[in-house]
């Protein structure tokens, strides 16, 4: 199914590229870490006040491109597309940078229309978080594996294990990992709990208090969870979601 986004093109490109930056400024920091451990101070104390300069500035940038991340490029992002969710809904043009084909369902009441855009969001969510999870899961068990032999090897010196800790324990490594199992999870319980919304078919009333609901919860978990999804992995995956996504359309008659 095509799509036009032109949101994910100018907004999120931005938020991908901070965490590139962000990941590549980690990486070589804990680099940086090692290498002040492995060179002797007293003897290469040149080399030595250089590496420490510059893990000094890796900190430092790493910090300021967090800081922008999550107080300007990430929120500026999902405002657009909340804007866009909201201006599709109700048929309402709260952003000039609209998305085409983005959301696909035929409902014109804009709750019922809220209610099957965020099933649709939630199953590309929870099935593009559980792909990228694969990938999380290995990295993070190779890191934690390092740590704990560190840990249990009493030769090395314990600088040694407070930067393997550092590293582990960082925002990039276990907390990206567990935020991430965390949206999926949450994107899991949304799409079944719509799914289902539509299959009872409450009354108008009782139908418009869980869309709501569901809606809040999407969006909340978004913001707290502070995951780009995958843009390659969703490209990856579009054509077999949009058929999965028709399928679903046809099963609860929508």
């Amino acid at each position: 199914m095509s799509r036009s986004d032109p949101i994910r093109q100018k907004y999120y490109a931005a938020v991908q590229t901070a965490e590139k930056v962000s990941d590549g400024l980690f990486l070589a920091g804990a680099l940086l870490s090692f290498g002040t451990l492995m060179i002797d101070q007293k003897k290469y104390a040149d080399i030595y006040d250089i590496v420490l300069l510059l893990f000094s500035l890796s900190v430092v940038v790493l910090f300021t491109v967090g800081i922008v991340l999550r107080l300007y490029l990430t929120p500026r992002a999902e405002d657009k597309r909340r804007q866009d969710f909201f201006s599709s809904a109700c048929n309402v043009s709260l952003i000039h940078q609209q998305t085409d084909g983005y959301y696909n369902n035929d409902f014109k009441d804009p709750v019922k229309r809220m209610a099957a855009q965020v099933l649709e969001n939630s199953l590309f969510t929870k099935e593009i978080t559980l792909r990228m999870a694969r990938h999380e899961r290995v990295k993070a068990a190779v890191y934690i594996l390092v740590w704990l032999a560190l840990l249990h090897y009493r030769r090395p010196d314990l600088g040694w294990i407070v930067a393997a800790s550092q590293a582990v324990f960082s925002e990039q490594i276990i907390s990206k990992w567990l935020r991430l199992e965390w949206l999926r999870i949450r994107s899991e319980m949304t799409f079944d709990d719509v799914f289902k919304l539509f299959q009872t078919r409450p009354a108008v009333a009782q139908f418009n208090a869980h869309a709501l609901d569901a809606v809040s919860m999407y969006e909340s978990s978004k913001a707290t969870a502070a995951i780009t999804l995958s843009s390659k992995i969703f490209d990856k995956l579009n054509p077999s979601l949009s058929v999965e996504w028709e399928e679903i359309k046809t099963t609860l008659k929508m």
